[in-house]
């Protein structure tokens, strides 16, 4: 379920800032109770799920291989065809299997996301190597819900999604959006293992409304991606297209200032190498995805412009409850609309600092958590999060800065469900230089950008992981 909340504006912010400080002490000291006592609880759970084989990729019975796999049973699907499974092991009874290829299909099967559990066991009966994987099918429908308001406008979205259709592992995914008098919305279609190969397509249509400073970009856009994984999932090559026409709305809280309307047609391919691997509720491994792109517009600013993005991950597991996460980004964007430029704030990017804080061309952003499993259970997990957000950009005026914040917050997790539950974060902007655009500045220099509020103390709400 996705839940969001409305953008508040700076003053508001600085108004509930003494309220919230309190409540970031309130949460400390929670959390300082809190975790002892639900590590006590989960302490039976955890060691139950490491008999099972649960949030973990060992096996049982693997020292018997490599050997020749007689039979393979399959135990535990509700809702999943066996099929899926079988497809994401790579092998069939008759195949002589080794330890790495096991691993690799029980992280192949971790990775779709549609199961809670899953465990594998490798047995002699009668002269016979049986295979017993068992599995527990995640529910996958899930609702979809946000909203907003600010500057005397009001939206909202309401949808649904399901990754898991009718057991055979395709992503479904349609939403409804009203903004100020104006109605979208979404509807997107994946196959992760099309023509039953390591082909994915992604078909997805949508015409929603993006509040940005100055302006409200409401997008139609169709967007295809055909994607192949080779090398036991280790390289991903893809190539994306998309069609996008921008038109524009009243800003929420901000001076107007509307680009011209486009049409615009954009090629993206994408390298990604290294994996990154689901265990239950955490994560772990490295990649490295670069998505160079151009796109040919109908703006007067410019009629063909490139863009490249580079995604770097890593995750690392310590001990039974430890999860340490990192992401590094770089994005850059040659001479184009303000609506086409790079975006980025406490909404997705850097949490601390207003949506839409940065306006640029060229960014470097980092994230970096520590992730803790106080408790886990089938319905709910408990994780307390510390966090660090920084991004180095150059500004429209000019002049490159950098901005950096720090907090914390808890993940409520519904380990039952795909990708499902609530991440409540508070943030501290601590530094910035970056020099923002006034409105004196905007028939030069674009949409003005907002100012930050350092020292206060600042939420950020949202779905599941951050990232």
């Amino acid at each position: 379920m996705i839940v969001g909340f409305g953008r508040r504006t700076p003053d508001a912010l600085r108004t509930v800032s003494g309220t919230l400080a309190t409540g970031a002490r309130a949460l400390a000291v929670c959390l300082a109770a809190l975790i002892p006592m639900a590590a006590h609880a989960g302490e039976t759970a955890a060691e139950r799920r490491g008999a099972q084989g649960e949030g973990s990729t060992a096996v049982a019975g693997i020292d018997l291989l490599p050997a020749r796999i007689d039979a393979i049973r399959i135990e535990g699907l509700a809702r999943t065809k066996p099929h899926v499974v079988r497809r994401e092991l790579g092998f069939a009874e008759g195949d002589v299997v080794t330890r790495e290829m096991l691993e690799l299909a029980i992280a192949r099967l971790w990775n779709t996301t549609i199961f809670a559990r899953v465990s594998a066991e490798v047995v002699r009966r009668e002269g016979r190597v049986v295979l017993v994987v068992t599995l527990e099918d995640r529910w996958t429908l899930n609702p979809l819900f946000s909203f907003g308001s600010g500057g005397g406008a009001t939206y909202f979205r309401i949808g649904a999604s399901d990754n898991n259709l009718v057991g055979r592992f395709l992503e479904v995914a349609a939403q409804y959006e009203y903004f100020d008098g104006f109605h979208g919305g979404q509807a997107l279609f994946r196959d992760p293992r099309l023509f039953d190969q390591r082909l994915e397509i992604l078909v997805q249509a949508e015409r929603l409304v993006r509040p940005r400073q100055g302006f409200s970009d409401q997008r139609a856009q169709a967007i295809v991606e055909l994607a192949k994984l080779a090398d036991a999932d280790r390289k991903r090559f893809a190539l994306r297209v998309r069609a996008m026409s921008d038109r524009f709305l009243p800003p929420l809280d901000s001076p107007p200032h509307y680009p011209e309307p486009t049409e615009t047609l954009a090629f993206e391919p994408g390298l990604r190498i290294g994996r990154v691997d689901i265990v239950r509720i955490r994560q772990r491994g490295a990649s490295l995805e670069l998505r160079p792109g151009i796109g040919f517009s109908t703006s007067d600013v410019a009629d063909v412009y490139a863009t490249m993005t580079l995604d770097a991950l890593a995750f690392a597991i310590a001990g039974s409850r430890w999860n340490f996460a990192f992401r590094l980004r770089g994005a850059n964007v040659s001479k184009t609309p303000p609506h086409l430029e790079l975006w980025a704030g406490g909404l997705d990017l850097v949490r601390g600092f207003p949506d839409n804080f940065v306006r640029t061309r060229a960014y470097v952003l980092a994230n970096a958590e520590v992730r803790f499993t106080a408790f886990d259970s089938t319905w709910l997990a408990l994780v307390p999060t510390v966090f660090v957000d920084a991004i180095a950009a150059r500004s429209p005026m000019g002049p490159p800065g950098t901005a950096l914040s720090a907090g914390a917050g808890v993940r409520f997790l519904i380990p039952k469900f795909v990708a499902t539950g609530l991440r409540a974060d508070l943030a501290v902007p601590l530094y910035e230089d970056l020099r923002p655009v006034g409105p004196a500045d905007q028939a030069r220099f674009g949409p003005v950008t907002p100012p930050a509020d350092l020292g206060s103390v600042q939420p950020s709400v949202g779905v599941y992981q951050f990232f």
